[in-house]
């Protein structure tokens, strides 16, 4: 099916590659079907496109590029939404916020993307018994020791 995108401008989506969202992402309850696009080549991002919406889109990375040990704890009630029995079965990743100003570049740990490639399903969740900043920042300048650079500019180059 053909797509009119603000970003890609026109792609074709195959309804195989469509996710459908089984809980909408916070702020966005209307959209709940999606196409995940890669990011720029050698980025370490991708891109969550809504098939419903051509202006609506979301940059994904893996969180464990920030934090390496990062654990997710779901519920079987949440596992059997998305089709699965375990939490490997799924792919994980956290939205990227891109502001005007690229110090502020940030990625929200506490509430992640879950998608089930083999069913084409996804939620956002939010994780209740955990540290994992709402706003962890990926810029130079707000980052820490440790965290990787081309996270940030692959963010900045997206």
């Amino acid at each position: 099916m053909p797509l009119e995108t603000t970003r890609f401008g026109a792609i074709d989506v195959k309804p195989e590659d469509v996710i459908t969202f089984t809980q909408p992402i916070l702020g966005f309850q209307e959209y709940r079907r999606f196409v995940l696009l890669p990011g720029p080549e050698s980025s370490t991002v991708s891109w969550l496109q809504s098939t419903e919406s051509g202006e609506l889109a979301f940059i994904l990375m893996d969180p464990r590029l920030v934090a390496p040990d990062y654990q997710i704890e779901l519920s079987q009630h949440e596992l059997a939404e998305l089709a699965v029995t375990k939490i490997s079965e799924l792919d994980v990743y956290t939205l990227v916020v891109v502001p005007q100003d690229h110090t502020q570049i940030r990625t929200n740990l506490r509430a992640p993307i879950l998608i089930s490639p083999k069913h084409r399903l996804g939620k956002q969740t939010i994780l209740e018994q955990t540290d994992y900043p709402i706003q962890f920042y990926l810029a130079p300048a707000q980052r820490g020791e440790g965290q990787p650079q081309e996270v940030s500019d692959a963010c900045v180059d997206a």
